[in-house]
């Protein structure tokens, strides 16, 4: 239902006036970067990247940076052998 919603206020944000708006990168719970012109609020959506953006361009490329593929875990050590 999140998602619905943040995928949804950035589909709408793209027919907005976006010349006037400021923009977040945000990471919501299932670790899913988006790039929105809304200001993020409520459980589960972290903001990331600088407090806000001028241009969605200047967002989309500092998420592109923050937001990679995570690395693998390292693997822990075990006590069975």
């Amino acid at each position: 239902m999140l998602r619905t919603l943040i995928v949804g206020a950035v589909v709408s944000s793209s027919f907005a006036g976006p010349a006037l708006a400021d923009w977040w990168i945000v990471r919501s719970s299932d670790q899913e970067c988006l790039v929105v012109d809304i200001k993020p609020t409520g459980k589960g959506i972290t903001k990331i990247g600088k407090d806000s953006y001028k241009t969605a361009e200047e967002a989309e490329a500092d998420a592109k940076k923050l937001c990679k593929e995570p690395t693998l875990a390292p693997k822990l050590d075990s006590d069975e052998d």
